[in-house]
This record gives C-alpha cells, sequence and structure tokens, in this order.
C-alpha cells in the first residue's frame, strides 16, 4: 500500500496498453516494464493513470 514501484501487469492492464501504446498488438511484460521505466518509482502509478485516463475525460464522464 502506498508504493507505486511496481508495475501492476494483469489481463486488463496489458489489453489497454495493447491498444493505447502498441497499435492493438500484445506486448511482453518486458516491454511494456521498459516503457514506463522513465518514471523509476513512480512507474506503476504512471501506469495506473495511463490506462485509466479515459475515466476522467470530460466527454465520457458526460456520458454518465
Amino acid at each position: 500500500l502506498g508504493r507505486y514501484d511496481g508495475l501492476a501487469l494483469d489481463s486488463w492492464t496489458r489489453a489497454q496498453f495493447a491498444r493505447a501504446r502498441n497499435n492493438g498488438r500484445p506486448a511482453s511484460d518486458k516491454k511494456i516494464a521498459r516503457f514506463y521505466s522513465r518514471f523509476n518509482s513512480w512507474q506503476g502509478l504512471a501506469l495506473w493513470c495511463d490506462m485509466t485516463r479515459r475515466w476522467l475525460d470530460p466527454e465520457n464522464i458526460a456520458k454518465w
């Protein structure tokens, strides 16, 4: 709890990464880790914010 240095890689985040960052193609965990490595100890938070950014998109919220 309260640590963001690990990546929460599961089937959902892998599928989201494929759609958002890899032209719909599956990516290895190593590739996903390499993509977020620039965020250092915040890489887990960066992954989560990146994969859920559409949840807070004003256009999506208006549809609720």
